[in-house]
């Protein structure tokens, strides 16, 4: 999955609404963001070979394939897609590791546990940290002991809320009409 976002001229609902757009594997949202609409386009589709994460133009055309045809009253947001120079870009993607450590090295917060898409990425970035400095406290002239406790600990945190990850992905862009239905009713009886 992608995901490009960029300050939009205008909120399409109140202060407090999300307005969204659907169709299978695509979305797009605009967030009142406290006074500055952002707009989001997030779209499912296979990994881009070469993908230059500077390459500017390649990720307006890429945006612009995927919301190609009518996109309902958000269609002014692909000119201003196409004219912004401040377009955040980037490819959904996550590396499963099987150790945050090794040796005297550790990875803490995204680089290890990274959520950020989804929330709780600057929250967990700090429990890892904390979690961390307390295992490095406990056995200070030990650290591959502190190194493995830490990990054990914070994948304790972790792995609920990575394993919610493709539900969250599921809901936020489903795949099919049948999966966008399927998220509308459960949105609507959870109001």
């Amino acid at each position: 999955m992608y995901v490009a976002t960029l300050p939009v001229d205008r909120a399409f609902g109140d202060e407090r609404e999300v307005i969204m757009f659907n169709r299978p594997g695509r979305a797009i949202t605009v967030h009142p963001s406290k006074g500055k609409a952002v707009a989001a386009f997030m779209f499912r589709r296979e990994a881009v070979t070469g993908f230059d994460h500077r390459d500017l133009d390649l990720h307006k055309r890429l945006v612009a394939d995927a919301f190609s045809g009518p996109i309902g009253i958000f269609g002014d947001l692909l000119d201003q897609l196409k004219a912004a120079d401040d377009l955040y870009f980037d490819s959904v993607s996550r590396v499963r590791l099987p150790r945050w450590s090794d040796g005297r090295v550790a990875l803490v917060g995204d680089a290890g546990s990274c959520l950020s898409l989804f929330g709780d990425g600057s929250t967990l970035a700090m429990a890892s940290a904390h979690t961390l400095a307390e295992e490095l406290t406990r056995t200070p002239d030990h650290p591959h002991t502190a190194l493995a406790a830490y990990e054990r600990r914070h994948r304790t945190l972790v792995g609920p809320k990575q394993r919610g990850m493709r539900a969250a992905s599921a809901l936020m862009v489903p795949a099919t009409s049948a999966g966008i239905a399927v998220r509308n009713a459960v949105t609507r009886f959870m109001r």
